[in-house]
């Protein structure tokens, strides 16, 4: 075998056991944080619960939770106008957010109108028993998030008191309860520490990407002593002529 060769053999092997180990990282690296993300999601499922606003199957837009009203609608344009309506949502008859340029679920009725960009919640705590109302919206449209720009969101939470918190994020700012809390806004379902149980397909990428990790690792292993080995018999053969 030639020099060039030689050289040629080395470099695929050093890049293939790179590219395995990479690979097998990746892996784990996920795999931990799955585990990080089943143990949270499990322990908020057994303090916390969801109750359903429904009625007849519709969550009506105008609601009132412990005095205080809340009511989200669409903007009342003039006739042949050529803009998009804006989404209203007020609290205690307070315009609070202009929603621009959205499409509505014209199919829909009460709240699922609006299901991509504003929901209602009710969260009770299991171990106080106390109720909170949560409003999550997701503040700029699709069509404004472009490039490297963050989708934003806002949510108010307010508990039995009718006190009213605010909470400005993004995806990658969120606490834990605001992860819970925005779930399902655009259909989308994001966890605290990876999306990955929350996502169809991923557990079969994470067992592709293992395969594929582990063939390459194999791989660049087996060259490396066939290498070896091809050098050594090259050695003998010299020797003996």
């Amino acid at each position: 075998m030639t020099h060039s060769k030689k050289k040629r053999f080395q470099y695929i092997s050093i890049l293939s056991i790179a590219a395995g180990v990479l690979s097998i990282t990746l892996v784990a690296y996920f795999f931990i944080q799955t585990i990080r993300e089943s143990f949270y999601q499990s322990h908020f499922d057994k303090r916390y619960e969801f109750i359903s606003l429904e009625e007849d199957g519709i969550i009506d837009p105008v609601q009132v939770f412990h005095g205080v009203k809340l009511n989200t609608f669409e903007e009342n344009l003039k006739e042949n106008s050529r803009k998009k309506p804006d989404v209203i949502f007020e609290v205690k008859d307070e315009q609070v957010v202009a929603l621009k340029g959205r499409e509505l679920h014209s199919k829909g009725e009460g709240m699922r109108v609006f299901a991509d960009m504003i929901q209602y919640k009710t969260m009770v705590d299991n171990q106080t028993g106390k109720e909170s109302f949560i409003i999550a919206m997701q503040l700029n449209s699709p069509n404004e998030i472009q490039g490297s720009a963050p989708a934003k969101y806002r949510t108010y939470s307010i508990n039995e008191n009718g006190v009213i918190k605010k909470s400005d994020f993004t995806l990658k700012t969120k606490s834990k309860m605001e992860t819970q809390w925005i779930r399902g806004l655009s259909g989308e379902s994001y966890g605290y520490y990876t999306n990955l149980p929350h996502q169809k397909g991923s557990t079969t990428s994470m067992i592709f990407l293992s395969v594929i990790g582990i063939a390459l690792l194999l791989a660049g292993i087996w060259i490396r002593k066939w290498k070896r080995n091809n050098d050594k018999g090259t050695d003998a053969m010299s020797q003996i002529s």
